[in-house]
């Protein structure tokens, strides 16, 4: 499960800025807690609020670009498309904050703490805007003080910790891709499987790509057939299953979705299906997933395309304890405000993103925000309209028509 993801200089993002999983003090939904192993425990959602052009997508991306960055190669290998070295996929494009002349030219830095198999690992990068500067990895186990350091890396220089030194790792690696990513595909180490586990069980959906047609088509497997078709009836869309067709080289493939209508079966195109049965066929196998095996699964804009009580019926899938048997995670960004409520959320769980006058986007947490008696804000507050009416910050300033000018 993902504790914390620290990050600077990554997009609109310039300063430091801290998405916390941990759970604080406070005593709402405290049944829908993850456990931690330890005295610790952690959320189960976070959703991000704010404007448009405000960051929450940034943020997801800034995340969804560690996980890919450790993911792709193994991917990349596990699918057949390329060795452990030369061939494999390169670094992503980095993009720095752009509206200062210092920061623009330099590195962007990420940090993310998460748990594994009753370890608590911390892994570091650091990207130029195609190259790794340095990257480290430790661990420790849950409930000790100390951690201990598995590598540490500068450039293309990596120094080994005392478990990878005695287990005779090599260091003659392909410095395009994360050293994790090579002693993934290049070892048995437990240690190293673990920590990279984290980064291919987590997911990041984009729904703002022009592509996600397809990009669905070509992801949906017919083995999932039964079980999407559950989660759909269960939020009342009425489909009966779907089949695939692939083409003759088996690059691409077609998806026709069935319904059985007056006792008659009739199927469809998913092109031709509402854009809303689209993303939730997408959604439903990396929810569905997630939910039985753990996993952390980042969804931008989660409310597009979906009613308010569909979105509600999600997020409180991840706030179940039944449901949620794999300590799953659900980080989300929206702009529906109709679930943003006390019966939905406990208050850490609830984040907003903004940018200040210097467009630089600042991060924060309901949990961290005073009433002006100086009091927190209550656990029984109307959170949405408060928000609304500006109390939280993170609303945009529409002006009229009249004062442009």
């Amino acid at each position: 499960m993902l504790c914390q993801f620290t990050f600077s200089n990554y997009r609109s993002y310039r300063d430091e800025t801290t998405l916390t999983m941990q759970a604080s003090s406070m005593k709402e939904f405290s049944r829908s807690l993850i456990p931690g192993g330890d005295s610790q425990s952690f959320l189960p959602v976070a959703a991000v609020y704010g404007p448009n052009a405000g960051g929450k997508s940034n943020l997801l991306e800034a995340l969804g670009y560690v996980q890919s960055a450790v993911a792709r190669p193994i991917v990349s290998l596990m699918r057949g498309k390329g060795a452990p070295e030369g061939s494999a996929p390169r670094l992503s494009r980095c993009s720095p904050f752009a509206f200062d002349a210092m920061h623009s030219r330099l590195p962007s830095e990420f940090e993310v703490y998460y748990r594994v198999g009753g370890y608590e690992y911390r892994y570091s990068l650091t990207v130029g805007v195609s190259e790794i500067v340095s990257e480290g990895l430790s661990r420790r186990k849950v409930g000790a003080s100390r951690a201990a350091t598995l590598y540490e890396r500068e450039g293309d220089k990596v120094e080994l910790g005392p478990s990878l030194r005695r287990a005779g790792v090599s260091v003659n690696f392909n410095p395009a891709i994360p050293f994790l990513s090579y002693l993934y595909m290049n070892s048995d180490l437990e240690s190293v499987h673990q920590a990279a586990s984290w980064f291919l069980d987590c997911i990041y959906l984009n729904y703002n790509s022009r592509y996600l047609e397809h990009i669905l088509e070509d992801t949906l497997d017919e083995k999932d057939s039964p079980e999407t078709t559950r989660f759909l009836k269960a939020v009342d869309v009425h489909v009966d299953g779907f089949r695939v067709e692939r083409d003759e080289d088996g690059e691409r493939q077609r998806v026709y979705v069935r319904h059985s209508v007056g006792g008659s079966d009739y199927e469809l195109r998913l092109s031709e299906e509402s854009a809303g049965t689209q993303k939730l066929m997408g959604l439903a196998r990396f929810l569905l997933s997630a939910l039985e095996e753990g996993g952390t699964v980042l969804v931008d804009e989660l409310d597009a395309k979906f009613h308010p009580k569909l979105l509600r019926y999600v997020i409180l899938l991840f706030k179940d304890p039944e449901m949620n048997r794999g300590g799953a995670q659900l980080i989300f960004t929206s702009q529906d405000v109709s679930t943003m409520r006390n019966d939905v959320f406990r208050r850490d769980e609830i984040w907003f993103a903004a940018r200040d006058e210097t467009e630089a986007s600042q991060l924060w947490s309901l949990s961290d925000l005073h009433e002006p008696n100086g009091n927190l804000v209550s656990k029984n507050a109307a959170f949405d309209r408060q928000y609304l009416s500006g109390r939280y910050g993170a609303d945009p300033y529409l002006t009229r028509i009249e004062e442009w000018d």
